[in-house]
């Protein structure tokens, strides 16, 4: 297990419906990556120190972007435009965001799983 800053505290106050639900919306978007271009390859990725979706787009554009890629983020960037509509015209960026963000909600349910080698919380009992 790494170190790692969670920010994610968007996903500690949703339900377990609700992080299904958003499970099956990144899918649903992977499949319409892989209609629209086709099989798309990226490299391991890697979350980060920071577990927030502004790090791992940091990180994709550091790691992942061609320099094309990169001059339009930074641009963006810069410019301040809306940086949803700029990745969403990156598919390969678009895939590693949507892989993080699944990694966060798989670790959010596996952190609500009782373990073995973890039990649960007991409440004080009363005086």
């Amino acid at each position: 297990m790494t170190l790692a800053l969670n920010l994610r505290f968007d996903l500690a106050r949703l339900s377990d419906a609700e992080l299904a639900a958003r499970c099956d919306a990144i899918w649903a978007d992977m499949e319409e990556l892989e209609r629209d271009g086709g099989p798309i390859r990226t490299s391991p990725r890697w979350r980060g120190p920071v577990r927030h979706p502004r790090a791992y787009l940091f990180w994709a554009m550091v790691r992942q972007s061609s320099a094309s890629e990169l001059e339009i983020l930074l641009s963006a960037f810069a410019a301040n435009a809306s940086l949803a509509d700029v990745v969403s015209r990156m598919p390969r960026i678009r895939l590693h965001l949507a892989l993080c963000e699944m990694q966060d909600i798989l670790d959010e349910m596996k952190s609500r799983t009782p373990s073995p080698l973890r039990p649960a919380p007991s409440r004080p009992e009363s005086i």
